[in-house]
């Protein structure tokens, strides 16, 4: 049983071996400062490790580090490869010949009493720089440079980063002065559009989403009136009112199939389906005017309140349905139609909705714009 285990044991190990040893020549191959390279791994697999050994190698090659940039994405990032470059530049000022070799060796660098002494004279270049290696994030390297450029940028020379906090209030602010100012005919509309599905709050997110796709914003909002049209046609509705839809749906061609059928449900059908179909030939017996005002009636005892049709055996029993098998397949169609025009009714709310919410969005974005601009602002 041992010696058992212990094989086993042993035919575990050595793929994993193969693996660790592929893995550590990949990040070897890759930390060379003379090749492009792209890096996707999972975190604690020694992504900042494979950074640091780059720069480190960069350097042992001759480069001077004031003239090298990391950019990384966050200040715990840039900050971890700071101190570990300077924890390993400081070891090697204190390594003996012979494990420097092996450092050295490690990053497959060349090794000669030159590089182990351009190794050790790496702490001391760093540590003598104005302000350390330029090891910093994204964000504030591009802000160094609005810094230094400020006019090439079309920004004032004396701008402030806006906070998380500025940057609401200003948006707040510009939604505020849009809806104290909001008296135009199309405002006032857009606002009704909108004034029953969005609290204050849930329309400043909106806004706020918008902001970071303002191009597309200022596209929409240069179509005008011809923006809603585009919606509708992007949905596939051709009906310009959700009364249009409703008006077209209130007779239909096979309105006489379905109630001959429901008919028949009435007179053979069990005492459940016979109650549904009487409700259903109630609604068959107004007129259109009496129709249109109690579609929702109509829908109702088609679908659920999630909007999707109701089982079958609601109109026809199983008795039914095997006596005459094309009966449930006529109710299937009615509640297909309804469905659909349900869904084209949602498609025409939902441009309605859409172009109300640009017509809103366009002069609260305008005013934020604008704030920053007298504040001298930067978000």
């Amino acid at each position: 049983m041992d010696f058992v285990t212990i094989s086993v044991l042993s035919d575990i190990a050595e793929p994993v071996r193969a693996a660790r040893e592929r893995a550590q020549a990949d990040q070897l191959a890759a930390s060379d400062p003379a090749v492009s390279a792209f890096v996707g791994a999972s975190a604690g697999s020694g992504k900042t490790k494979l950074l640091t050994d780059r720069l480190l190698r960069l350097m042992l090659g001759g480069a001077r580090p004031e003239r090298i940039q990391c950019l990384t994405f966050t200040k715990a990032a840039a900050a971890e490869m700071a101190l570990r470059l300077q924890r390993t530049l400081g070891r090697w000022v204190t390594l003996d010949d012979a494990t420097l070799d092996t450092e050295l060796g490690g990053l497959d660098v060349a090794t000669s009493a030159e590089s182990r002494a351009r190794a050790r004279a790496l702490f001391a270049q760093v540590l003598d720089l104005p302000g350390g290696m330029r090891i910093g994030t994204i964000h504030a390297f591009c802000q160094s440079l609005l810094r230094r450029f400020p006019l090439e940028a079309a920004l004032s020379p004396h701008f402030e980063l806006a906070d998380e906090r500025d940057s609401a209030d200003a948006l707040i602010d510009a939604r505020e002065r849009m809806l104290a100012r909001a008296a135009s005919p199309e405002l006032r509309s857009a606002l009704a559009a909108i004034a029953g599905l969005s609290t204050a709050g849930q329309f400043g997110k909106l806004v706020t989403a918008l902001q970071s796709e303002r191009d597309r914003l200022q596209q929409a909002r240069g179509l005008g009136d011809g923006l809603i049209a585009a919606q509708r046609r992007a949905l596939g509705v051709t009906a310009a009112t959700e009364a249009e839809i409703i008006d077209g749906a209130v007779r239909w061609p096979d309105e006489t199939t379905l109630r001959a059928a429901v008919v028949h449900v009435q007179e053979h059908g069990s005492p459940a389906v016979q109650a549904r179909a009487g409700e259903l030939l109630g609604w068959l017996g107004l007129d259109g005017e009496e129709r249109r005002e109690n579609w929702a009636a109509w829908c109702e005892l088609l679908l659920t309140k999630e909007g999707k049709g109701r089982a079958l055996s609601t109109f026809a029993n199983a008795r039914l349905a095997r006596a005459l098998p094309e009966l449930p397949s006529v109710f299937e169609a009615e509640v297909e139609r309804v469905v659909a025009v349900e869904g084209a009714r949602r498609a025409v709310r939902m441009a309605e909705v859409s172009h109300a919410l640009v017509a809103l969005a366009g002069p609260v974005l305008d005013g934020y714009a604008q704030r920053k601009e007298d504040s001298g602002l930067l978000d």
